[in-house]
């Protein structure tokens, strides 16, 4: 909680805690280390959907990496290998378990639909609602996906409360 000061650390960390009860306290804390990145991508998907162009659609990668105990977790650009299916070159980061195949089946199969579409969705995951302001869907990767509305709005509103 220090790294967002005494003052608004401490009341952050009671927030990411409440949303996430029973975590362990690093993965709290890779939470709230990994909130203003993920942040900039909310921000993104606002910005072109009020452009009222092309939809967008907002996705989380929460696979955990099942090589060196975990400890890795979902860690930045772990869903690459993923997007174009050859996470079995990647295997010292994968694992290139069953899980990482059948996750890389969907990952992939969604980046081919949106590059040859412009929409993601395919069978082999639930309904991907295009990006709105108001519900910030969330295609969340992980070995069960689904979609979520505003899955974490209310960490990132209190660590942009912290700023003001």
């Amino acid at each position: 909680s220090t790294f967002f000061g005494p003052q608004h650390g401490p009341e952050i960390l009671k927030v990411f805690n409440e949303q996430h009860p029973g975590e362990k306290p690093f993965d709290i804390y890779s939470r709230m280390m990994a909130a203003s990145v993920r942040q900039g991508a909310v921000t993104q998907c606002e910005r072109k959907a009020t452009q009222g162009g092309a939809p967008a659609y907002l996705y989380w990668f929460q696979w955990k990496t099942p090589v060196l105990d975990a400890r890795p977790r979902a860690f930045h650009c772990a869903e690459i290998s993923f997007c174009f299916d050859n996470m079995s070159r990647a295997e010292t980061m994968t694992g290139s378990g069953p899980e990482a195949q059948s996750l890389a089946n969907k990952v992939s199969a969604a980046w081919v639909n949106f590059a040859r579409t412009g929409n993601p969705n395919h069978p082999g995951l639930p309904q991907w609602p295009k990006f709105t302001a108001d519900k910030c869907p969330t295609m969340i990767f992980n070995n069960q996906c689904e979609s979520k509305d505003n899955p974490d709005t209310t960490e990132r509103k209190a660590i942009d409360a912290a700023k003001s």
